[in-house]
């Protein structure tokens, strides 16, 4: 899976990989009434200047991270109903109270960077001249995710669409609240996460995310204010819940606006920040020799809390510069290293990004002297080092007949390059051992493993045979499905899930469609009326997965339908989980 540092505010590196979902709960908004002949579209002419005043902040057990600057910047020219505006920040305050030395970053003051806003008033890209540090171009993109909006069209009071913010990709969910002026609130679901969490027991949860823009129609450039309020939990093994606000806004001000710089969009790198790997270079600043550096890795791993992913990242940014010591690595892992260090060194190895490092994964896959634990380690490791190849792939899938931990592994790791790669070759060499293995395999393990990794590619185009296994006889293989599809494109996969949950009859596996939808972040007429036949059920695990994804919908009908449950729920429990989606004005 990609590897996708989440900077919070300032700079805070947060290491996730894997798949997490993350839990929207807060008050609901009513829509305002749509108009049919309304369409709004942002008017943007070259030459057109405006400035804003940006603040956010994170604040987590009494110490805080801020952001605060005006951002300038002037349209260069329009192409294809697409601005390309030049833009820089000034006059700009940032506290970095809650980040170590290590990871704090300066923002180069004055310096212009590159956007391009859509005729919908979405940032559709960014791009930052070569003189942009990593962790300043991240630092700017965390402040403009933030201001992701779309439009509506006409009629719709209700839309949606797919986004990415440091945490990872997520679904937009916009309400339109009011038309004089243009006022759309956003919610966020659906979070798919990518780093290094699984690894170190890291979990995170987004425990809410809401945020409301005011677009005023009679002027050009339309962001006139923006706020919101997001909350997260993290938890690592061993240490207690640590819980994370971040508030944002911005504020429209053009008399503040000063003169962007000159530059030239050709010499700019166009590219999401959120997918360059780390400034290693930075990182290596005291070691001598690769003693120092290996002490150093150690000692992260036992610090209290341990600092799995500092020790990580310094020891790959040694071994970037000292690709002979991946040798010294690989000896230690072959040698007495502790078992709680050996997640870590793998992830070094794969940071580092070097060609001698993937030759080392390559061997150690095969190596009968490690462990099997080890050598699924570095299965995960060789599927994420780097630009996806087809020697990697077909030496994962080789390792893959191998019907053991390692070889489970391997599998997996193939369906996650395919959603790292744009390759076409590569894509359908993926996808067509896949599915024929799939169509082949007579193994029910094999066959659970390979739906896994199925669901790791986010191919579209395996929508269809993940919804013929929905209809499996064995119940593991339709929850397994279920969750499978989940990690799917939404739009195609939410109507399979939902088909599939009218007609399942067992109720785990209704668990595990119900959740599968809401994971999706759907919402439809049409969901509702099968979550009502589900609102009952006299299984209470199943009743609490229905009240969570009816609560997720936040329309009337709905909450018609949890205060009808609340008022003959017997379960205490379940009673105080739909408390959670309805004031107490309403449960009286």
């Amino acid at each position: 899976m990609k590897y996708r540092p989440a900077i919070l505010v300032s700079g805070t590196v947060v290491a996730v990989v894997g798949l997490t979902t993350y839990l929207y709960s807060g008050s609901a908004s009513t829509p305002f009434a749509a108009n049919e002949n309304h369409k709004a579209n942002c008017s943007l002419t070259p030459g057109q200047t405006a400035a804003f005043e940006l603040s956010s902040s994170v604040t987590a057990e009494g110490q805080s991270d801020s952001f605060k600057g005006v951002m300038s910047w002037q349209v260069e020219e329009l192409n294809m109903g697409i601005a390309r505006v030049r833009a820089t920040f000034n006059s700009v305050s940032l506290s970095q109270n809650m980040t170590l030395a290590a990871e704090r970053t300066a923002l180069p003051e004055g310096l212009p960077f590159f956007l391009e806003i859509d005729s919908n008033c979405a940032i559709s890209s960014k791009a930052f001249p070569a003189e942009w540090q990593p962790r300043a171009r991240l630092l700017v993109a965390t402040q403009l995710d933030n201001l992701t909006f779309l439009l509506p069209e006409s009629g719709k009071t209700q839309w949606q669409m797919p986004a990415l913010d440091g945490l990872g990709d997520y679904t937009a969910h916009f309400s339109l609240l009011g038309q004089a002026p243009l006022q759309i609130q956003r919610r966020k679901t659906d979070h798919l996460i990518r780093g290094a969490a699984d690894r170190f027991g890291i979990h995170i949860s987004l425990n809410k995310s809401v945020a409301t823009a005011t677009f005023d129609t009679a002027q050009p450039i339309w962001w006139q204010a923006v706020s919101g309020e997001e909350q997260m939990s993290v938890r690592t093994a061993g240490t207690p819940e640590v819980r994370m606000e971040q508030l944002f806004s911005l504020k429209r001000n053009d008399q503040l606006f000063t003169a962007v710089p000159q530059s030239s969009w050709a010499l700019a790198e166009k590219s999401t920040p959120y997918d360059l790997l780390p400034e290693l270079n930075e990182l290596v600043t005291e070691h001598k020799s690769y003693q120092e550096a290996y002490q150093a890795f150690s000692s992260a791993i036992t610090d209290k809390p341990p600092r799995y992913f500092d020790g990580a990242l310094e020891m790959a940014a040694w071994l970037k510069q000292h690709p002979q010591d991946v040798d010294l690595l690989v000896a230690e892992l072959r040698g007495q290293m502790d078992d709680e260090a050996r997640p870590t060194a793998f992830l070094a190895l794969e940071l580092s990004g070097l060609t001698k490092a993937r030759e080392a994964l390559s061997t150690m896959l095969y190596d009968g002297s490690m462990s099997l634990g080890d050598q699924s380690r570095a299965a995960s490791a060789l599927a994420d080092l780097g630009t996806p190849s087809l020697e990697v792939a077909d030496l994962l899938l080789s390792r893959a007949e191998m019907k053991d931990m390692a070889g489970n592994a391997s599998l997996l790791g193939v369906g996650s390059m395919l959603d790292r790669t744009e390759d076409p070759g590569l894509r359908q060499h993926i996808m067509q051992s896949l599915q024929d293995q799939l169509a082949n395999t007579t193994d029910f393990s094999e066959r659970l493993i390979l739906i896994d990794s199925i669901g790791n590619t986010g191919e579209v185009a395996f929508v269809e045979v993940l919804s013929q296994e929905l209809s499996s006889q064995s119940e593991a293989t339709r929850r397994r499905a279920a969750d499978a599809l989940s990690r799917l494109p939404a739009e195609q996969a939410v109507p399979a899930l939902l088909n599939a949950l009218t007609l399942e009859s067992d109720p785990q596996v209704s668990i595990a469609l119900i959740d599968a939808l809401k994971d999706t972040g759907a919402s439809s007429s049409e969901l509702v009326d099968v979550l009502e036949k589900h609102v009952s059920s006299p299984n209470s695990n199943q009743r609490a997965a229905t009240i969570d994804l009816l609560g997720a919908q936040k329309n009337e009908r709905t909450r018609q339908l949890l205060i009808a449950q609340y008022k003959v729920e017997t379960d205490v429990q379940i009673k105080q989980r739909i408390g959670r989606y309805l004031p107490a004005k309403d449960l009286r």
